[in-house]
């Protein structure tokens, strides 16, 4: 009888819980469990207590999938994250051990200050292990809230940890979000690989319907966050609401500049052209969002993203594209085959972008059939794929129990 195989997972994610429920909004472990990698998971995660939560209103809710959770201390932001780093050294290298111990293959998401425990143990102990990078860390410190000699350390801390991520990938099998961060941990000896870490399958891509007529719905989805650029959206639309009376920016999602952002629309008087919903569900309410909307728009700047998952669900959509030049971005995002780049940060450009999709409806289907088609080819399906041959290849010894596993053997 073939063992059942044990996955542990640390995707470096805070989640809530009032004692009898751990939950969190990120979907990161829906991908991994259908990868069907193992039998039964444990997930490491930082605990954010609360009183009392309602388990409807999240997608991810361990308990009811099975998940055997180890609680870390918790931490909020990336400076609790470092802090909590030191001060509670003892209990995060007790719980790297008993994560381990209790795992026959370790699945880390880095960058993580709190995963370096994790790798650490999982190297002592000879565990396989899967990392998966997913940002940039030279350009985390190009973000705007770093001033004066704050950016100069902050890149200094950023530029070592980086190198630090570069000796982590040396073992394992290393997986990384775009073509980009897939060059940047690279080498020779110990090559990564480029992986999508979607939901999306092929009965779930959209015919693009072409829609005459001048654009008026614009969709911002992601996090209010520093580096985003929305800020710089919000602007563009301020510039064309006089040549366009009826644009209208939806922006969804959920952050620390949430507040600072629905201020900044009031001040310039664009609360008829700027609506934001703050978190939004992934699944109905957000898919009813794309329905409505005629462009979408990822004017990230310096945010350190490897390559925004989002891009792939606004195409699988059948949305065209306004992006910018950043990160592993332009890998995949090809100016005017399957969307639109400008350069992070410039207004102009974006402001032009915008009012060259909203005129010509030729153009927005040709992006959106463009990006249809690049989508088809990185559904979930092409994912599993991908990943369990690898697995196969790195980690033969344990192939056959994740066979077991699953019905999707690739022999």
């Amino acid at each position: 009888m073939v063992k059942p195989l044990r996955l542990g997972v640390f995707l470096d994610h805070s989640h809530l819980s009032d004692g009898r429920f751990t939950v969190t909004q990120d979907e990161a472990l829906k991908f991994i469990e259908g990868l069907n990698l193992a039998e039964s998971i444990t997930q490491a995660v930082s605990i954010i207590p609360v009183e009392k939560l309602d388990p409807e209103k999240y997608n991810i809710v361990l308990e009811q999938r099975g998940v055997t959770v180890i609680p870390l201390p918790s931490w909020r932001n990336a400076a609790e994250n470092v802090l909590s780093l030191f001060c509670d050294f003892r209990s995060h290298f007790a719980k790297a051990c008993l994560f381990v111990e209790n795992c026959d293959v370790i699945w880390l998401r880095i960058p993580s200050m709190i995963g370096l425990f994790f790798w650490w143990v999982a190297r002592k102990k000879r565990k396989p292990l899967i990392l998966h990078v997913v940002s940039n860390l030279l350009l985390a410190s190009k973000r705007s809230k770093y001033k004066g000699i704050v950016k100069v350390l902050a890149h200094l801390f950023f530029l070592i940890y980086h190198l630090a991520v570069k000796i982590m990938t040396r073992y394992g099998l290393v997986l990384t979000a775009g073509e980009e961060l897939k060059r940047l941990y690279s080498n020779p000896l110990h090559p990564a690989f480029s992986i999508d870490d979607i939901l999306i399958k092929e009965k779930d891509l959209q015919s693009v319907k072409k829609k005459s007529g001048q654009a008026k719905e614009i969709l911002f989805v992601g996090r209010f966050a520093y580096g985003k650029g929305i800020d710089i959206l919000i602007d563009a639309v301020g510039n064309l609401k006089s040549e366009f009376p009826e644009i209208r920016l939806t922006m969804a999602g959920d952050g620390i500049l949430l507040e600072e952002m629905r201020q900044r629309v009031a001040t310039q008087g664009l609360n008829k052209h700027v609506k934001i919903l703050g978190f939004v569900s992934a699944s109905g309410p957000l898919q009813e969002l794309y329905k409505k909307t005629d462009i979408a728009v990822l004017p990230s700047d310096s945010y350190p993203e490897g390559f925004p998952r989002v891009i792939l669900e606004l195409w699988s959509a059948g949305l065209p594209l306004i992006a910018t030049r950043l990160a592993g971005i332009p890998y995949r995002v090809k100016d005017g085959v399957n969307g639109l780049l400008v350069t992070p940060g410039n207004l102009k450009e974006l402001t032009d972008a915008i009012r060259k999709l909203i005129v010509d409806s030729d153009l927005r289907h040709r992006l959106a059939e463009g990006g249809s088609r690049t989508v088809k080819k990185l559904t979930f399906e092409h994912q599993t794929d991908i990943i369990r041959k690898l697995v196969k290849r790195y980690f033969p010894e344990l192939y056959t129990r994740v066979e077991a596993n699953g019905d999707a053997a690739l022999d």
